[in-house]
Formats: structure tokens, sequence, C-alpha cells
């Protein structure tokens, strides 16, 4: 418990919104929500733990947490979606003991927590980059497609999500504000960073020997066409190449 609070970061966005919950009367509502933020991030924290990845850090920002953590870009689909449902499920998991142990239901708190729970699980589903929605629609992608088409497909999904999402937000309260301009920022630096992240998936793939559960052909020497949890092997006139062979060759020329 130690070491999570030592990774434990308070935004400083989040002392101002704070401080002005404090002083417009709202700060039960906040201490409400950042319960049930912490309740969320603990719910990654603990699948992270049991398939021990690295915890690099939590943050705290107005509107939710975000989890860094520090794994293999092709690591196991299923562990990481199983990482992005934790918050969700340790959501549902705290609705339904405070249904069971709590009495009074109809207090202000209860319905606060009620209310936001719901809210922030439906927030959290969104196919919206960072949020977990996003996290668990890229990488069902990625059972199926090329980790390049899953990255393009979900990005397009996260764009015309965020646009619905500013539409419908825009005219409210000021934490959307810092919402949205996050969310584009997020958005925006995953497209600055695409490059890096990629070549960082295919060098890995160069230097370990990764577990593979199925084996794929593809015509033309194409690296575009990897897929996590794939092998893959290249079609060229009569030769067939492996993707080893042509990582070998791209790094070398490098």
């Amino acid at each position: 418990m130690k070491n999570i609070l030592n990774k434990l970061k308070i935004n400083y966005l989040t002392y101002f919104f704070f401080l002005l919950a404090l002083l417009a009367g709202y700060f039960k509502n906040l201490s409400v929500i950042y319960t049930i933020v912490i309740i969320h991030e603990l719910g990654h924290i603990f699948f992270i733990k049991i398939f021990k990845y690295k915890l690099i850090k939590i943050e705290i920002f107005p509107f939710g947490g975000f989890t860094t953590i520090h794994k293999p870009l092709n690591s196991s689909i299923t562990k990481e979606i199983i990482i992005a449902f934790g918050g969700i499920f340790f959501q549902l998991l705290s609705l339904v003991i405070f249904s069971c142990f709590v009495k009074v239901k109809t207090s202000y708190i209860s319905r606060l927590f009620i209310n936001y729970n719901l809210i922030l699980l439906i927030f959290n589903l969104l196919p919206i980059n960072p949020l977990d929605g996003y996290i668990i629609l890229k990488t069902n992608l990625e059972k199926f497609f090329s980790y390049q088409k899953a990255f393009y497909f979900s990005q397009l999904v996260s764009f015309i999500s965020l646009i619905f999402f500013l539409l419908l937000n825009f005219y409210y309260h000021l934490n959307n504000y810092v919402i949205i301009g996050f969310l584009i920022y997020k958005l925006i630096m995953s497209f600055k960073n695409w490059r890096y992240i990629y070549n960082l998936f295919i060098l890995e793939r160069y230097l370990y020997d990764l577990p593979y559960k199925k084996i794929e052909y593809d015509k033309g020497l194409n690296l575009n066409k990897l897929k996590r949890e794939t092998y893959h092997y290249f079609k060229e006139k009569n030769t067939i190449i492996s993707e080893k062979q042509l990582l070998n060759t791209k790094f070398r020329l490098n």
C-alpha cells in the first residue's frame, strides 16, 4: 500500500478545483466523486499487480484518474482487456456492496454516490482515447486487424465520439471544458507519438522471442500487417520470409 501511495500524484488543477468546490459549497460532491475515482483506479491496480506489470504512477485529474504502467506493447491482449475492465468492475462491486450494507439510501450522500458512480461508469465506457472504453475497443480490434489498422480505426471512432461528446457537453459546467481539453490533447498526442509507438512495437518483435498464439501468411513484404499475438510469414514470389528475417533486414539497414 505504501508503494502505491508513493506512485500517487495529484495534478495541480485538481487542487484548484477542490478550492473552487470548497468555496462554492460543493465539497461533498467532489469528495464523493474522488472516492469513486480512487475505487476505479484501485480496480486497475489490483489486476496490474496480479499480472505483475510495473506500476509507474496514478495521477488524479479534476475529472478522474489516470494509471500509467510499464508493459510490452506485444503483451497479452486478454490481460490488457481485464486491466481496462478492472476499474469498471470495482465500481460495480462498490455499488453492490453499498446497496447491501447501507440502509439509508435516500440520504443526500447516498444518492450522490449512486448517481456519480453510474455517470462515471458510462463516461469511462466511451470509446474516446484514453478512456477504458477506447482501450477495450482498440485491444479487441488488435485481435483481428494489424496493429496499424487497429490504431487508425480506433482513433477514427475516438475522434467521432469526441465530437459528439463535445456537442452534448460544450455549454454546461466548467469541468466539461477541462475534460474536453484533456481528451483533445490526448488524441493529438496519440497521432504525434504514433510513429514512435509503432517502431517500438516492431522493435520488441525483433529483439525478443515473444509468445504467439497463431501464425499467419501474408502476400508481399509489408511489416504494417503485423498483428499482436500473431507470428507472420511473408510470401514474395516463390520465397517465404519470416517476420524475424524481415525485421532483421530493416533494423540492420537502419
